[in-house]
Parts: structure tokens; C-alpha cells; sequence
């Protein structure tokens, strides 16, 4: 049975649909041959919602094009438990990470700074992406619109490691 090892809450503004999950090295990090962010956004729309490449993940949202969401990352130690009768869609995916620490950005390159330690280098990574709604609309005044739908991300290796506890 798999165990949680982290769990990391956090938040992002959504800008123009989309957020990204990136790896510290950014395109630094990425293998010869990995498709570049640029392909992958190109590729990116509600029917392909989330979608994968070396040191980024992208992740398009169906609610609204300018909101706050809420995003937790999990590492896990292997496959989680499947609980997909409490998201309206999940995606998984490999997600290769050359410096193993991730961060939720916004599209224009905003993050709250909170990183995800996935405790190995330069390895491939299993990624399960779920969304539902969130706890409810609510519309601050001048600011984005909040609540309206929750993502998370659950890693795991995609083959054991010793350096993973």
C-alpha cells in the first residue's frame, strides 16, 4: 500500500484559461529532444486539459478565464489510492523533473514561492491531475473570482528509488 509523504496546499491566479506546474531548472533542466513549453502550450485546450513535458506541466481550466484556485501537490511513495468518484476529471500522466523540487506558477510567471520536494534528481515521475468544483463562487471586490474549482497534482516514481523515503 502507498503512503503519503507530502502534502503541499497552495494557490494560483489563473490567467487566459491556464496554470503550470514547472521545475525549478526550467527549460535549463530539460533533456535533448524533450518538446519545449511553447509546443506543449500550443497544444494546450479544454479537451486536453492537462498535458505534460519535461520539467513542465500545464493545466487548462474549464470555469472561468481570470480566478483563484486553490492546488495541492502530493508526493506519494507509489500508485495513491483511487478516489475518482470525488473529482469530476483526472489525468495522469510522466512528468520528467531534472532538479526534483516543482512549484504552481500562473501563466505570467507568478508563484506564491512554495516548492515541492520530491526528494531525487533528473528522473521521470508519474503525475495524477484531479479537479471538481471548488467550495463556492465568491466574487471579492477588484479581484479575480475565488472558489470556483480545486485541482491536485499526485506524484510518484515512476520506478523505486532509494532516496525516495
Amino acid at each position: 500500500m502507498s503512503h503519503l509523504i507530502e502534502r503541499l496546499p497552495d494557490t494560483v491566479t489563473v490567467w487566459s484559461f491556464n496554470f503550470m506546474i514547472m521545475d525549478l531548472d526550467g527549460a535549463n533542466g530539460q533533456p535533448e529532444g524533450a518538446e519545449d513549453l511553447w509546443e506543449l502550450s500550443d497544444r494546450a485546450n479544454p479537451t486536453d486539459w492537462f498535458l505534460t513535458t519535461a520539467n513542465v506541466a500545464i493545466v487548462t481550466s474549464q470555469a472561468n478565464s481570470w480566478h483563484v484556485i486553490d492546488v495541492t501537490l502530493e508526493l506519494w511513495d507509489g500508485r495513491p489510492p483511487a478516489d475518482d468518484d470525488q473529482w469530476t476529471r483526472s489525468e495522469t500522466a510522466e512528468l520528467y523533473s531534472s532538479s526534483g523540487k516543482l512549484q504552481v506558477i500562473g501563466v505570467h510567471g507568478h508563484s506564491s514561492g512554495n516548492l515541492i520536494d520530491l526528494r531525487d534528481q533528473a528522473r521521470s515521475w508519474f503525475v495524477r491531475a484531479s479537479v471538481r468544483p471548488g467550495p463556492g463562487a465568491r466574487y471579492p471586490r477588484e479581484r479575480p473570482p475565488e472558489g470556483l474549482e480545486a485541482y491536485r497534482l499526485q506524484f510518484w516514481p515512476t520506478q523505486p528509488s532509494p532516496s525516495v523515503p
